[in-house]
């Protein structure tokens, strides 16, 4: 089983009333360009994007663009690996 999997499942296996629920937030910029970007955030939106296309490659590659289960699953799997204690750092 892929790491990617470990997470989703450990991101289910939560007790959401005690441990909170595991979110990303991303912000997106209608202006183009963006006036006076900060190329760390930018960097960071950039490293975000390309986690959650690995992640939804490594889970459902072969489910369909426009399903939002697979995307809320992927979501909530890239947010428990972002604040899991355990990856702080590494």
């Amino acid at each position: 089983m892929t790491y990617e999997r470990d997470d989703l499942r450990r991101a289910q296996d939560r007790n959401y009333a005690a441990e909170g629920i595991p979110m990303v937030l991303a912000l997106v910029s209608e202006v183009d360009p963006i006036p006076d970007p900060d190329p760390q955030v930018a960097g960071q939106g950039a490293a975000l994007a390309v986690e959650l296309d690995r992640y939804r490659t490594a889970l459902a590659s072969h489910q369909r663009d426009g399903d939002l289960g697979v995307t809320g699953s992927v979501l909530q799997a890239v947010a428990y690996a972002d604040f899991d204690p355990r990856r702080i750092g590494s």
